[in-house]
């Protein structure tokens, strides 16, 4: 997870091990070859600002099968997508929506950016 907003990563961190995910938080964006070497199921931005300014990552992932996450509200999916993203999680984030989104983007994995 990428972002900085405490109360989303708090939610977020008690969705995750109910739906048998891990969510392993990085103060940074990182490079798109430590992104490939963790391997992890998703990518997940806590907003379309951090989305935004990780441009750098989003198009070093294009060879890595990852997909990319990002919360966001209703009126910021069409910006999501154009960023890179290939699902959002709406706003006000429910267990149900959360569990759904992982597991769509888990199934199918990125777009192949």
């Amino acid at each position: 997870m990428l972002g900085n907003d405490p109360a989303l990563a708090y939610l977020i961190g008690r969705y995750a091990p109910q739906s048998g995910y891990v969510i392993t938080t990085l103060p940074g964006v990182p490079q798109a070859e430590v992104a490939c070497g963790l391997k992890p199921a998703a990518i997940l931005f806590t907003s379309i600002e951090s989305l935004e300014a990780a441009q750098a990552l989003i198009s070093g992932l294009a060879n890595c099968d990852i997909p990319v996450l990002v919360c966001s509200s209703v009126a910021d999916v069409a910006r999501a997508r154009e960023l890179g993203a290939d699902h959002c999680l709406l706003h006000p984030l429910t267990y149900d929506s959360f569990q759904k989104v992982l597991a769509a983007a888990c199934n199918t994995g990125g777009t192949g950016r």
